[in-house]
């Protein structure tokens, strides 16, 4: 009953990280309005939260956000 019990918990798991990541994947590509793998400050604009944190997203200060900085994004 453990094992059944531990593996639906790690099912549920699994399926939960895919649907989050799904769901930045699909935001990232709808800020990225030109299609250039990065969201630019006036792309970010597009998005008050992501407009606030964004200078703390910029890693390596390039004023672009790539995907894996805006993997930090909290919405």
């Amino acid at each position: 009953m453990r094992q059944l019990i531990a593996a639906f918990s790690l099912m549920f798991l699994i399926i939960s990280a895919t649907v989050l990541a799904s769901q930045l994947n699909v935001k990232f590509a709808q800020l990225d309005t030109n299609a250039d793998g990065q969201i630019s400050l006036l792309e970010a604009k597009q998005n008050d939260a992501l407009l606030k944190q964004f200078t703390d997203l910029d890693d390596n200060n390039d004023e672009v956000l790539s995907e894996q900085e805006f993997a930090n994004f909290k919405i």
